[in-house]
């Protein structure tokens, strides 16, 4: 449940930096770099908490990847499909 909790969060905090990014005028590889960069780091704390708080290495490894590459994938999806 947490796990599908925090890809939702990764999914509107995209969201919400191409649209706000945009009317400000950022490039979108700045924002691209921006996300990636901002989401390895809450990702690699929420894994950090996860295992502060009882789950092993393994599990909050499993997650974490779960809850990176899920945004990153709507992310290059989202570039792939707006070049064409």
């Amino acid at each position: 449940m947490h796990t599908g909790i925090i890809i939702i969060f990764g999914l509107a905090l995209l969201a919400l930096m191409l649209f706000i990014g945009q009317k400000l005028g950022f490039s979108r590889e700045t924002l691209t770099y921006g996300f990636v960069g901002l989401w390895l780091a809450l990702t690699v704390i929420n894994g950090a908490i996860g295992m502060k708080t009882g789950h092993s290495l393994v599990s909050a490894l499993m997650a974490g990847f779960m809850v990176f590459a899920v945004p990153v994938a709507a992310l290059v999806l989202f570039i792939a499909m707006s070049n064409t």
